[in-house]
């Protein structure tokens, strides 16, 4: 649009008046969503690209109508005036505009409330994030303000066959028999809020860009013929025992692609190629299906990279299809990276655990924006025995919402399955679940119970260690502070040692295990002192293991470290335990460790059935994620915590509360998969020093934000205490950086990393 539109500046004694040309299609047609682009034009592709999103589900005609409606404030006088001065860069306090979609959408459903609610939460927070319905404390602000006497425009009346949205709505809310219907309405809210806040930041994006909306359409049969020709040619390279499990695996999951949409697992032995047999499933799984992605989901950054390279050299692809999402990525192109990563539109994609949890139990738009993508897909949780105690709950039944109203599959993919199915809350597996058979795979390891009653000290693990090394040996130990102290013990007795902890910068951490794979591909001697880093996932393979005493699960996984390949006779696993051993910061690592204990001392220690069912038990009231008053999947489900307190209010006496009674945001507030408060630090190491000069001397704020991106492999996440210690230490360089969190240079050790 190239002519100029002149907005008049308005006295207040004229604008009453002129809020009655609203009701006119005067303004409607001449009112702007931005500085090029009128908003009758942006409402119009707000409301089409939701709709196309939304149908996937089935809400196509209630996000045809929060696509319109979300805007509706940006065609009154007060936003045209402030917008003017905008374009004129005068300093001018904001006009908020999504009140008027909200409450126009509010008051017109008012016959079906659960419509008016949706509609008024997810235009009210468009811009920001979705409201609670009602607080933990009994606060209902959103529906205070959507009922509230203040005036709301409506540019123009539209016409509006609520009746069917509700009939759209009871539908899906229906549709799964066994689900918890009040959890299963805070997902949905969170699902039709993801269509608007990308739809709307799209078009947006588009507009400035110039760029078209053309949604990739994978090509499922050329992918499927790539990735056969590959294991074509691995099979044909490899004839040990393990290749030929391995083999029959793939073939299985193969045929498993002609399943139903539905919930399923893949339990394969440590070393039984779960990367391409689960790979091969989802590409058949897609293709026979017609789903729009494949999205993995990897508990650990050290195992993301590795994955994606796999299926990137698989595949034959570039970054542009295989989309990896997590912090150490650092793309080529900031912007082309951020638009995709916040979509997840790619065809594969690549993230973190605490990515995905983070995301769908957000209430920020920026976060959910990606959740309707997530729709017709097949997601595979790789490691799934690795979810937090805390979040099993929630993690049951928002898998299952994925699986029923988005109609995606899910594959759980471990060598050691934890029985979900079983919890309280329970995952809805499909019929036949498991897409092959367990194969028991040939004598790798044996597992030798080394514990002691008092257990070791490091003098004396150190001893341990060095009677039953082997050419090449993995110590995995529960805590940093161990793995640092066994090392330096060793290092005291002139013992080479490699030493792996997450006090060390992923850069430094990416290195170290650079350089011990190639040491182990050449034959050289390797001890390698870890934490739980390198149990999982990780494609290496030692003559002997020794692992601290934690849960059978993580046992288990180190053992897959031991021989992984069976190119060799049997070797030794040991358990072995540290004397006054601190784990009270790691309570699953504490609880699993006990009950490992027990299973020792039963002599069944080779039953990880037995072994789940003890720690599901025992920790069976933590699975809610429990929070002061109440738990965070009380707040997404039936919110007994907010609805009690909202009886108890004296100002709501005689005020029915809302009918949807969620604390969407007080929830979100609570959710951290990681212990929240942490604070990174950047270390000096490699490229940092450099990164560091640029980042003080560079004015540009863009440039600033890539070096900061880059910074991130250069360091290490804190609590606030370890932080206040090493300040007290005047470990950290206030005076250099002003706006960074900078150990100084002679603090971080280029073997152990940080000494804390």
């Amino acid at each position: 649009m190239n002519e100029q539109i002149v907005i008049p500046l308005l006295a207040e004694d004229e604008k009453e008046a002129y809020k009655q040309k609203l009701f006119t299609t005067e303004l409607w047609d001449t009112a702007l969503a931005r500085r090029n682009q009128l908003l009758k034009v942006h409402s119009t592709n707000v409301s089409k690209m939701a709709r196309e999103f939304a149908g996937k589900f089935g809400m196509e005609d209630f996000l045809d109508v929060a696509g319109y409606l979300h805007d509706y404030g940006k065609a009154t006088p007060e936003w045209k005036e402030y917008f003017e001065k905008k374009l004129l860069h005068e300093d001018v306090p904001i006009v908020p505009h999504s009140i008027h979609g909200a409450k126009y959408g509010f008051a017109k459903a008012n016959s079906y409330p659960y419509i008016a609610e949706l509609l008024g939460n997810i235009i009210m927070s468009h811009h920001g994030m979705l409201y609670d319905s009602i607080s933990p404390d009994g606060e209902t602000l959103l529906n205070d303000i959507l009922t509230s006497n203040t005036t709301f425009i409506a540019p123009r009346e539209c016409f509006i066959d609520f009746r069917m949205l509700n009939d759209e709505f009871m539908k899906i809310i229906n549709a799964d028999k066994n689900a918890d219907k009040p959890f299963y309405l805070s997902m949905l809210i969170k699902l039709v809020y993801s269509c608007l806040v990308d739809a709307d930041r799209l078009d947006a994006y588009l507009v400035e860009s110039g760029n078209v909306f053309s949604p990739a359409q994978p090509n499922w049969d050329c992918l499927i013929s790539k990735l056969e020709k590959k294991l074509s040619e691995l099979q044909a390279k490899e004839q040990s025992k393990m290749s030929v499990l391995r083999k029959t695996v793939s073939e299985n999951c193969k045929k498993a692609g002609l399943r139903d949409i539905g919930i399923y697992k893949l339990e394969v032995a440590t070393g039984g190629g779960k990367t391409f047999a689960s790979l091969r499933f989802a590409l058949e799984h897609a293709k026979h299906h017609k789903l729009d992605r494949i999205i993995y989901v990897i508990p650990y950054l050290s195992i993301i990279s590795q994955t994606a390279k796999e299926i990137r050299n698989a595949l034959n692809l570039d970054e542009d299809v295989v989309l990896e999402h997590h912090s150490d990525f650092l793309p080529d192109d900031e912007q082309y990276y951020k638009l995709h990563t916040n979509r997840w539109d790619a065809t594969i994609i690549l993230t973190t655990q605490v990515q995905f949890l983070e995301s769908i139990f957000s209430a920020k738009g920026s976060d959910l924006r990606k959740f309707h993508n997530m729709a017709s897909s097949v997601l595979i949780f790789d490691e799934a025995q690795s979810i937090p105690i805390k979040c099993i709950h929630l993690f049951n039944s928002a898998i299952n919402f994925i699986n029923k109203i988005c109609k995606s599959t899910i594959l759980l993919c471990t060598a050691t399955q934890p029985p979900y199915e079983d919890a309280f809350r329970k995952l809805m597996l499909s019929d036949n679940p498991s897409l092959t058979d367990y194969i028991e795979p040939p004598k790798r390891y044996e597992i030798k119970n080394e514990l002691r009653s008092c257990g070791y000290t490091y003098p004396e693990l150190a001893d341990f260690v060095t009677k039953k090394l082997q050419n090449t040996t993995l110590v995995i130990l529960n805590t940093k502070k161990a793995v640092r102290l066994l090392y330096q013990e060793l290092s005291k007795r002139n013992i080479s040692a490699m030493h792996l902890s997450n006090n060390m910068c992923p850069a430094h951490l990416h290195d170290k295990i650079e350089e011990m794979n190639k040491c182990l591909e050449e034959g050289k001697p390797v001890l390698c002192i870890s934490s739980q880093l390198i149990e999982a996932g990780v494609d290496i393979s030692f003559e002997c293991v020794i692992r601290d005493l934690a849960g059978l699960d993580s046992i288990y996984q180190a053992a897959g470290r031991c021989n992984r390949h069976g190119k060799s006779d049997s070797k030794n696993v040991y358990i072995i335990n540290i004397k006054d051993e601190d784990l009270s910061k790691l309570p699953d690592i504490k609880a699993g460790a006990n009950i490992t204990r027990r299973l020792f001392d039963e002599n069944k220690n080779h039953d990880i059935n037995l072994y789940y069912k003890y720690y599901f038990y025992s920790q069976k009231n933590a699975m809610d994620y429990n929070i002061d008053g109440g738990s965070i999947y009380d707040l997404l489900s039936g919110n007994e915590q907010g609805r009690r307190a909202y009886q108890k209010r004296k100002d709501k006496q005689g005020t029915p509360p809302p009918k949807i009674r969620s604390a969407i945001r007080s929830a979100a507030d609570e959710f951290f998969v990681i212990d929240k408060g942490r604070v990174e630090v950047i270390v000096h190491y490699g490229k940092s020093t450099e990164l560091l000069e640029s980042y003080n001397t560079t004015k540009d704020i863009v440039e600033k934000r890539k070096l900061l991106k880059q910074l991130g492999r250069y360091s290490i996440s804190l609590y606030p205490y370890q932080l206040d210690e090493l300040k007290k230490n005047y470990a950290i360089d206030d005076e250099s950086f002003k706006d960074l969190k900078v150990l100084k240079n002679s603090v971080y050790d280029e073997i152990i990393g940080l000494n804390i």
